[in-house]
């Protein structure tokens, strides 16, 4: 009996200190967890869609084949190596084109289309037609770019394109 009043009675152990302790160190711990998780450090990463696109060089034309279901113009950019004019479905919003300056970078949706359009699907039938500006170009490259993550989804090389008419 007289053992278990040694402890009982005895000074005190530093257990509660150390208890004091070990509870702000995990209150730390699940803090930056928290903080991590929050902040994106541990986020998922953006998707790059899935375009496919076809250069038909018959009719200077980038004709989508197919897409994934959750890729809209506004997202998607291009370059061209030439001035040329482009158009999107034949039936542009946005005074029937846009003329694009050489080895210039545009969001397609804000040459394409007039901003109340801007946020459309891109479908599997859908098609930018490609028209030189100043005369027919010859070895026209053509990039296609996802602009949210800024990757290429596809660069074409056309052998000559015609003359705007």
């Amino acid at each position: 009996m007289k053992a278990n009043r040694k402890f009982v009675e005895g000074d005190e152990a530093v257990s509660a200190v150390i208890g004091v302790i070990l509870m702000v160190a995990i209150t730390v711990a699940i803090a930056a967890t928290v903080y991590v998780y929050v902040s994106g450090m541990i986020g998922v990463q953006q998707k790059v869609p899935t375009v496919q696109l076809l250069a038909q060089e018959d009719d200077d034309r980038l004709a989508i084949i197919n897409t994934d279901s959750d890729v809209y113009w506004d997202n998607l950019a291009i370059r061209s190596t030439a001035d040329v004019f482009i158009m999107i479905n034949s039936e542009v919003p946005a005074a029937g084109g846009y003329n694009l300056t050489a080895d210039t970078y545009y969001n397609i949706s804000s040459a394409a289309f007039s901003t109340a359009l801007a946020h459309v699907l891109v479908r599997g039938s859908d098609f930018i037609d490609v028209e030189a500006n100043g005369g027919p170009h010859a070895d026209v490259t053509i990039t296609i770019i996802h602009d949210d993550t800024d990757t290429t989804l596809g660069t074409y090389t056309y052998s000559s394109i015609a003359e705007r008419a």
